[in-house]
C-alpha cells in the first residue's frame, strides 16, 4: 500500500490532503519504491504507475491533476484545468475534483486551505522560494483570487530537510533573518527554512494555531522520505495533494 502522511490541522475538513512517502511503490533501487519524480532517471513507466497507485488509495482521479512544473521561483499560478502547468512553484483553485500536486525531496511542501470560499492551494518552498516568500505570497494570491481572510486559513508545512542537517554558505544565509540561522564553521550556517515557512505564514495573518509544522526531517528518515541532499541524483520525489472535496474527489 502507498505510504501518504495526512496532517491533522485538516481533519473533518472538506478535502483530501496527502503527502506521499517512498513505500508501497514498483521502483528498483536507487529509487526504491513510490518515486513521485519523472526527472529523476527512475524509468518513466515505474513513476506512472507509483503515481498511479497512490492516486487510487486516495481515491483521487489521476486525470483530473493539475502538475506544476518547479523551477525554484516565486511564481503562482491560478488553475482550473488538469495538465502541466509551466514555470511555478505555487497553485490555488476553487475547483471542487481538481488536484492540485507539489513534488519535493527536502524542500517543504506547503498546503494551504479556506474553509469559508472552499478554496485551496499548495506551495513548494526550497531556500530560494522562502528567500522570496512564496508561502506569503501564496496566501495574497488567494486572498485577492477568492477573498481568502487570512486570520480563517489552515496550513501544514509537510517534512522537510531540518536546520540540524541543512548547511548553507554566507551567500544562501545573507537571505534569511539571524533567528533562522545558527553558526556552523567560518562562513556557514545551519538554516531553518521550515520556520522561516512558519514565520512567514503567521506575517501573511495567519493564526499560530492554524499552522501544522512536520519536523520530520527528510534527511534523517532515509526509511520514509527522498532527500537530494543525502542521496544527490540518486533521490527520488515525494508529491503532495490537495483537492477540494465534490462527488467525483
Amino acid at each position: 500500500m502507498p505510504g501518504a502522511v495526512r496532517y491533522g490541522i485538516f481533519e473533518g475538513l472538506p478535502l483530501t490532503q496527502a503527502l506521499s512517502t517512498r513505500q508501497g511503490g514498483v521502483s528498483p533501487e536507487p529509487y526504491h519504491s513510490l518515486n513521485m519524480g519523472l526527472r529523476t532517471g527512475d524509468a518513466v513507466a515505474n513513476v506512472e504507475k507509483n503515481r498511479l497507485l497512490f492516486f487510487e488509495h486516495l481515491k483521487l482521479n489521476i486525470k483530473e491533476t493539475a502538475f506544476q512544473s518547479q523551477v525554484h521561483s516565486d511564481h503562482i499560478r491560478r488553475v482550473s484545468q488538469p495538465g502541466l502547468i509551466p514555470r511555478c512553484d505555487a497553485m490555488i483553485t476553487n475547483v471542487p475534483g481538481l488536484t492540485l500536486t507539489v513534488q519535493a525531496a527536502d524542500c517543504a511542501p506547503v498546503f494551504i486551505y479556506d474553509p469559508q470560499n472552499h478554496a485551496g492551494g499548495v506551495v513548494h518552498s526550497g531556500w530560494r522560494g522562502t528567500a522570496q516568500n512564496i508561502a506569503g505570497k501564496t496566501i495574497a494570491a488567494m486572498s485577492r483570487a477568492f477573498g481568502s481572510r487570512p486570520s480563517e486559513l489552515r496550513a501544514a508545512i509537510g517534512a522537510a530537510i531540518q536546520a540540524r542537517n541543512y548547511q548553507v554558505d554566507e551567500k544562501t544565509a545573507a537571505h534569511f533573518e539571524a533567528g533562522f540561522l545558527l553558526p556552523d564553521g567560518p562562513g556557514h550556517f545551519k538554516l531553518d527554512v521550515s520556520g522561516a515557512i512558519q514565520a512567514q505564514l503567521i506575517a501573511a495573518g495567519l493564526a499560530a494555531k492554524n499552522i501544522e509544522r512536520d519536523t520530520t526531517c527528510t534527511y534523517e528518515a532515509a526509511e520514509l522520505f527522498y532527500s537530494y541532499r543525502r542521496d544527490g541524483a540518486r533521490s527520488g520525489r515525494m508529491m503532495g495533494v490537495l483537492c477540494l472535496e465534490n462527488k467525483e474527489c
